[in-house]
């Protein structure tokens, strides 16, 4: 790689990292988005999916640490109870989602595979969001809503061959979450239990199915139209 490719990749990194701390402000300023005993829908990880797939896997993850840095620098609220802790709920995830384009960056699907694949996300999306936020007429109606939407978005880029790769990444970062949360954050004895491992499981899938179905869209939308290509 030449000098001036270099140049213009750290370019990149710190324009996704800028992005990754804007859209974790905005996320932090939207009080629904966070869970009440920690996780939230994160929109930031879109910052990450992006600079995966425009700057390959060694560009995703350098975001990914970069960003975890920088909002540990600017005081963003983060939960510090062991070291394995650390490592299992922050660095890990992002981790993982800077390494999704070591996954398959789309399948050539057959036609009703395409429609199976779409309805899987949507009826994702609706069970994330009632896991996240209760079961009430608000929730339900935002659900089918948010669910119809997602449907028809998924079947065009899934058509258009836009089948990314993020979701082997998202439930890795998930079983980090459910780790940490099966032992570090169950109380006293309860560490390593089913009662824990059966609360994490549970309480980590609502806010983590949103936020995967989010970039799951999102993320081919926005790299279908403004990515540029890199020399690597």
């Amino acid at each position: 790689m030449s000098n001036r490719n270099k140049i213009k990749n750290l370019s990149y990194i710190a324009l996704y990292v800028a992005m990754y701390v804007v859209l974790k402000y905005v996320g932090n300023f939207i009080p629904f988005l966070n869970m009440p005993n920690g996780g939230s829908i994160e929109l930031e990880l879109i910052a990450v999916c992006l600079a995966s797939y425009h700057l390959k896997w060694k560009g995703g993850v350098a975001v990914a640490i970069l960003s975890w840095l920088i909002t540990i620098v600017l005081g963003f609220p983060m939960y510090f109870v062991h070291p394995l802790q650390i490592a299992l709920d922050y660095v890990l995830p992002l981790v993982f989602i800077g390494l999704s384009s070591l996954h398959i960056h789309y399948i050539n699907l057959a036609p009703k595979n395409q429609m199976f694949v779409s309805i899987l996300r949507a009826v994702l999306l609706f069970a994330g969001i009632l896991l996240s936020f209760g079961i009430n007429a608000v929730s339900v109606i935002s659900a089918i809503m948010l669910s119809g939407a997602t449907y028809a978005i998924s079947y065009y880029y899934i058509k258009r061959k836009r089948y990314f790769g993020i979701i082997p990444a998202f439930f890795l970062k998930y079983f980090a979450t459910v780790i940490s949360g099966a032992y570090y954050w169950a109380e006293g004895t309860a560490a390593g239990s089913v009662e824990a491992w059966s609360f994490s499981l549970t309480y980590n899938l609502g806010y983590n199915l949103v936020t995967m179905i989010v970039c799951s869209i999102v993320v081919p939308m926005l790299a279908a139209r403004v990515l540029p290509k890199t020399n690597s």
